[in-house]
């Protein structure tokens, strides 16, 4: 329950500079809203599955995810930016609302083994970001992606060329001047912060930095990296911010970061448990400590 409270002042901070700055209720409710939302999710999510139909699950919500990712070249874009789902009068972030259950499910398959499948989920989701363009949330992604991926030995070559592919398509997304201009109260709101007052540009940074706090601190047990996999996808959102006009996740107005940090909360405790409950860790261990390979190791000693 604690790790829920993180965000909650970058929450409280954007509200009030906001409500000081004039900005419409309509705007900072949303971001009320969506945490209200996105509390809920994350209990719903965190459930723990024991079965192998619950990682089923987590690759068929990867892969809606990812349709609904692609769904944005539906909405008509802003300049020829194609970040957006639109449903109804709210407009989504896509990115910020699905990748981290995309990294999520990328650590459930690396720890099945099924790497194969993993590499392609990761290049086929980071593709999108990049041709939108959304250079902070393609980097994100990128970042949480090598991860998960990044092998264990350095010894494992065609394990590093899987990361290949990522790291250009993160570059890719820098290559296209971003049109948009940033709004005050969305990209720029710590900028609006420090207008209010230099403590509240302070207190706005600070709050930033916890955000990522939760996920660096989860534990990891038997090497787990799903943790330091979001916890760095969310830091990156949050530098990214300084290098272009992108949206402050949590702190400025903007409904679809709220709800996807506490997505990403409910399934770094959702993989936690069910790893717990299943008696395994969500990242197998080297090959040399399974079992089969211990009894071939003592096999040649004799």
């Amino acid at each position: 329950m604690v790790d829920l409270l993180f965000p909650l002042p970058a929450l409280a901070v954007g509200i009030l500079v906001m409500r000081a700055s004039g900005v419409p209720v309509a705007a900072w409710g949303q971001n009320l809203a969506a945490c209200v939302i996105g509390i809920a999710l994350c209990f719903i999510l965190a459930r723990p599955r024991s079965s192998h139909r619950g990682d089923a699950g987590l690759l068929v919500a990867a892969v809606l995810a990812l349709g609904f990712l692609a769904a944005t070249w539906i909405d008509p874009g802003v300049q020829g930016v194609h970040r957006w789902v639109r449903l109804g009068p709210v407009r989504l972030h896509a990115g910020a609302l699905v990748l981290p259950l995309v990294l999520a499910t990328l650590a459930g398959l690396e720890g099945a083994g099924r790497r194969r499948a993993s590499t392609l989920l990761s290049i086929a989701t980071a593709l999108v970001p990049a041709l939108q363009p959304d250079a902070a949330q393609a980097t994100a992604f990128v970042a949480g992606c090598v991860v998960v991926l990044m092998p264990r030995r350095p010894a494992e070559g065609r394990a590093w060329l899987r990361l290949v592919p990522l790291l250009a398509l993160a570059a890719l997304s820098w290559l296209r001047a971003d049109p948009l201009a940033p709004v005050p109260h969305v990209e720029g709101i710590v900028g609006l912060a420090a207008q209010v007052g230099t403590g509240w540009g302070i207190v706005a940074v600070a709050s930033l930095l916890l955000l990522p706090v939760p996920f660096f601190a989860a534990r990891r047990p038997d090497g787990d990296r799903v943790g330091l996999a979001l916890g760095t996808y969310v830091a990156v959102t949050i530098v990214a911010t300084a290098l272009g006009h992108f949206p402050v996740p949590v702190l400025g107005q903007g409904a679809s970061p709220i709800i996807g940090w506490f997505v990403a909360v409910g399934l770094l405790r959702r993989l936690q448990r069910s790893a717990r409950a299943d008696g395994r860790s969500i990242i197998p261990p080297p090959a040399h400590s399974r079992p089969a390979d211990r009894a071939r190791d003592s096999r040649r000693g004799d």
